[in-house]
């Protein structure tokens, strides 16, 4: 019983030491799809990747939220109360990525932000506003 947990616990921190890997280079969009989207390697490898990609969604979206927190000026998009899985997350990126392919070389980051922008605009809320106009959220395009 004692190897079991032992051998438990080192998968646990094996996949931990692995999902948590960072690298300190650029990611562009077509490497944050193949990260999200690989049907080409093994399944460990596969798992591997995703979890490195939503480690790295992750991180943006824990960045965006406290910087929009303070200045609400940032604020791009607007997710939903309930809030959405990171399965939801991956397979709305994933999409958006195929769609818009030429756009692939562009920076991930700049990707996510367009990608979440469209499908979770924020509503403008002004005192002659009842139905809650979509309002245009520019992101940044990189050249």
């Amino acid at each position: 019983m004692r190897l079991w947990i032992r051998a438990a616990a080192m998968a646990v921190v094996m996949a931990i030491l692995i999902c948590s890997s960072a690298s300190a280079e650029t990611l562009r969009g077509d490497q944050l799809l193949i990260m999200l989207d690989d049907e080409s390697s093994s399944g460990v490898q596969a798992n591997v990747n995703r979890c490195r990609a939503m480690g790295y969604i992750q991180g943006l979206l824990d960045s965006y939220t406290v910087f929009s927190t303070r200045d609400p000026s940032l604020k791009v998009f607007c997710m939903p109360e309930q809030g959405v899985s990171s399965a939801q997350a991956r397979i709305l990126i994933v999409k958006w990525l195929k769609e818009h392919p030429e756009r692939l070389h562009e920076q991930a980051r700049l990707l996510v932000f367009h990608a979440l922008a469209e499908a979770f605009p924020c509503k403008k809320s002004t005192a002659g506003d009842k139905d809650g106009q979509s309002e245009q959220i520019v992101v940044p395009r990189q050249n």
